[in-house]
């Protein structure tokens, strides 16, 4: 199988098993289609009658290799701008070898606060050559471990 498409189709699965959570909680979960940019699910919370979009990260780990971390689409060198447009709850999705889920969710502004703290710590450690500005940013899941299962977090 195409690696495209395997990562497509773990990027669905994850997207789903939120919607699956969502439901479970009675909220009613709706996800985009074509994949759009801003969010992949709109949930809907009939007993408060509020509403969210929610963004979806998902690893799982495969092929012997053990998933840590979550690439989040934006280089360092761009990280002010993507940050200031960061304005909805993620869920990260944690898929095992033994396909079992476990799921981090965090507020924009929780988000936002780990990635400050973790990447400057990544950035500014000294080294003997500096780290081009233009790696990929990502966070790891030991430093969002504290938000697995905080759902009330969509409402923040």
């Amino acid at each position: 199988m195409k690696r495209d498409f395997k990562k497509h189709l773990i990027g669905t699965a994850g997207e789903l098993a939120v919607a699956n959570m969502l439901c479970l909680k009675g909220w009613v979960p709706s996800l985009t289609s074509n994949n759009c940019p801003s969010f992949d699910v709109f949930g809907y919370n009939p007993e408060n009658m509020k509403s969210c979009v929610i963004q979806v990260k998902t690893t799982k780990e495969e092929d012997g290799i053990k998933r840590t971390s979550y690439q989040l689409g934006f280089s360092h060198d761009r990280r002010e701008e993507w940050l200031n447009d960061l304005n909805c709850p993620y869920v990260f999705v944690h898929i095992d070898k033994d396909n079992k889920h476990r799921f981090f969710i965090l507020s924009a502004q929780e988000l936002k606060d780990i990635i400050i703290r973790t990447d400057d710590k990544y950035f500014f450690k000294v080294r003997q050559k500096p780290i081009d500005p233009t790696y990929p940013v990502a966070i790891q899941v030991k430093d969002i471990e504290n938000f697995e299962y905080k759902w009330d977090n969509l409402w923040k």
